[in-house]
């Protein structure tokens, strides 16, 4: 009987786990299996603010402005050869889609580079995995 209350209590659980998934949009994360991401741009934050990507594949990244002032994409060009670091300004409610293949692993961190924007929280990191 014992096992049964902890067998219903783990899919009540996961049930939850579920629901707030559904409810929020949370997909886990991003760059998935398709490698591709959607990130939206918007009251000076990237959401998802996370890429994941693999060195040497692709990432196919579809940017949407639905903030009301004009927004970037920006990555250091050390880390994205042929990039030339501010990537993708978007007008309010402007999308683009852009293809990001990162030629060395680690954490690398992109920002909204326009005046004060990063500073605001504009910023998120692409995990770059060998």
């Amino acid at each position: 009987m014992k096992a049964f209350g902890f067998l219903l209590s783990v899919v009540l659980v996961i049930i939850g786990f579920v629901f707030v998934a559904a409810i929020t949009g949370w997909s886990g994360g991003s760059g998935g299996a398709n490698g591709s991401v959607a990130i939206v741009l918007e009251d000076f934050r990237f959401s998802p603010n996370r890429i994941d990507a693999k060195v040497g594949v692709p990432v196919t990244v579809t940017l949407t402005n639905r903030g009301n002032e004009r927004h970037d994409l920006n990555f250091g060009s050390l880390h994205m050869p042929g990039l030339g670091g501010v990537e993708s300004i978007l007008a309010p409610g402007e999308t683009r889609t852009v293809t990001l293949t990162f030629d060395q692993p680690g954490t690398h961190t992109f920002t909204c580079s326009l005046p004060g924007h990063a500073a605001a929280g504009m910023t998120g990191a692409a995990f770059v995995s060998p």
